[in-house]
């Protein structure tokens, strides 16, 4: 185990620094540009970072969890690179949620190596989870150095939690996406360089909803659904806000606006006092979750 970790972790950090400097040194000629103000998008390299970071074990995190962030990766990078529409975007995700699903059920090889029986109610909830986080993170990537601020507690969160389960697989994984974003990190702070995009930011939800399903299982007995609506408290109380709001004023639901919680909190105390007090709620929801979990809830 330590020699897989150490690779996941030391290759990761290296080839998302490399990458992500090497895009921002390319500058206007690097082609994934943000729409509206023209700046980079490095999502790319995080998604390689991680695929070179995890390649050793990528056997036993299985093919259908892999395929499935294939899928989400190249919905988000058609997405940054000639736009989709909603409905495109979401039937492009909704493969993506479904593999990941089938990964997790008895149908197929389960999500790394683990078979457990769920019923067709569960396998619902479970496409529904991996469908609403991958978008969620999409929707708060709304400001510098926000989601990677917001994502990184969850991680670190479920890091814990598979050590404590003695989930070396897990471990191996969720270090190696902790290691990408360090490598992203720089270029995405505030004022960013490179955005983390469609591509960097639906592979983050999607990744986060994988492995929580993974890791916060208790048997037959499914998943802990309360520590993992903490892990994820800060994008999803978003997303629901976002839609109610939306609903409540007969808008479109995929319609753009400059509503969000944290565009309210930027309007009001500025864009690193915005990032800053999310990530801290973040990191306190983290820290309830791995209570909860130890707590038996």
């Amino acid at each position: 185990m330590t020699g897989r970790l150490v690779w996941a972790c030391t290759s990761t950090l290296l080839v998302s620094a490399g990458l992500t400097l090497l895009f921002v040194r390319l500058g206007p000629r690097w082609p994934l540009r943000a729409r509206g103000d023209g700046r980079g998008i490095g999502g790319p390299a995080f998604a390689l970072a991680l695929l070179v970071g995890v390649a050793p074990v990528l056997p036993e995190i299985g093919t259908w969890l892999a395929l499935g962030g294939a899928a989400i990766v190249w919905v988000g990078l058609l997405d940054d690179l000639v736009g989709l529409s909603p409905w495109q975007k979401l039937l492009g995700q909704s493969v993506g949620a479904a593999l990941a699903t089938a990964a997790l059920s008895d149908a197929v090889p389960a999500l790394l190596g683990v078979t457990v029986p769920i019923g067709a109610g569960r396998v619902v909830v479970s496409f529904l989870w991996v469908l609403t986080l991958t978008n969620a993170v999409n929707l708060i990537d709304g400001l510098d150095g926000l989601a990677v601020s917001v994502l990184a507690p969850p991680f670190i969160g479920l890091l814990v939690l598979a050590g404590l389960r003695g989930r070396a697989v897990e471990v191996t994984a969720v270090a190696a996406t902790l290691a990408a974003l360090a490598g992203f990190a720089p270029a995405n702070r505030r004022p960013a360089r490179l955005l983390l995009g469609d591509t960097g930011a639906e592979l983050l939800g999607y990744l986060l909803a994988a492995f929580a399903l993974a890791i916060l299982r208790r048997g037959e007995a499914g998943w802990a659904i309360v520590p993992a609506v903490f892990l994820a408290g800060v994008p999803l109380a978003d997303t629901l806000f976002a839609v109610a709001r939306r609903l409540a004023r007969r808008r479109p639901v995929f319609a753009r606006d400059e509503g969000h919680i944290h565009h309210r909190l930027a309007a009001r105390l500025g864009v690193g006092q915005a990032v800053a007090l999310l990530a801290g709620v973040s990191l306190l929801a983290s820290g309830a979750a791995v209570l909860l979990w130890c707590a038996g809830a």
